[in-house]
Formats: C-alpha cells, structure tokens, sequence
C-alpha cells in the first residue's frame, strides 16, 4: 500500500487579497513562508520517497519544506494544478459576488454546476487530479509519497 500525504500550498497572494487564483500564478507571503518552516518541522522524522507538486509556483515552493531538508528532487506534474477558472482567473471575491452572484455562489456551493468562459469544468479537473493521483500511487506502490496541490 501507498502512503500519500495530500498537502495544500501555504498562503499565497491571492489568499490575502481575496482573489479567485485558480491557475494564476502567484507568489508565497512572508505568512505562508513561515507555514512552510512549520511544515518543514511536522514532517522532520517523517518517511517520505518521493514529492510532487503543481507546476504552479505557489505549491513548489510550498513544496521545498519536504524536499529540501529531505534530499528529494521535486516532480512538478501540471495535473495536480487547480482548476482553471477561465475569465475569472485572478479577478476580486467581491467583484464576483457583485457582477455575478449565482455563478460565484455556484462556485462554492454547486462546483458541479460551475461554469464560466474558458474555464476547466469541475468533472474535467477531478479527472485529471485523480488520474495523476492514481498513477502516482501506482509508480510508488508501497512507498510514501507527498503531493502537493490546491
């Protein structure tokens, strides 16, 4: 059996200024810095044999409080990444419930239903996250293995 941990990124801009990142790729604050030193320290002791994450440069540097200390090469795999949120990509929480509430609401509370322009449909991001997941698990059968995602 395979021992996954499944790790979201420490606290990026879009988490502060109340952004709708989905594929956006922004940047850690000093706060999620010092979440990752945190998690540096929960998985000191800890067996992992391999780390993947997002090619998103939030979850890879997230990413480092394992593979640094560790010795691990990171594997980035586009499939963990979030979904993409098409013309929503970057835009304010606040303008979102404003210029479309149902949607946004949608967004939280019925992502089955979501969709905008352009965007990655939630059925279509579960499918090739779990894909990846499994193949992943599968590569490392009876390993420890650390992901990092959204």
């Amino acid at each position: 059996m395979t021992t996954l941990y499944l790790i979201r990124h420490a606290e990026a801009e879009g988490n502060v200024f109340r952004r709708l990142q989905g594929q956006y790729d922004s940047f850690i604050t000093p706060n999620g810095m010092k979440q990752i030193a945190a998690l540096a320290k929960r998985f000191d002791g800890v067996a992992v044999d391999a780390v993947y994450a997002s090619d998103l440069t939030r979850t890879r540097t997230t990413a480092q409080a394992i593979c640094v200390p560790k010795g691990l090469e990171l594997h980035p795999e586009p499939r963990f990444r979030e979904v993409h949120c098409g013309v929503w990509e970057n835009l304010p929480f606040g303008f979102l419930d404003h210029v479309d509430p149902e949607r946004n609401y949608a967004f939280s509370h019925r992502p089955k239903e979501w969709s905008v322009e352009e965007c990655e449909t939630f059925p279509v991001y579960t499918g090739r996250f779990l894909q990846a997941l499994e193949e992943v698990a599968r590569r490392h059968e009876g390993g420890s293995v650390a992901v990092f995602s959204h």
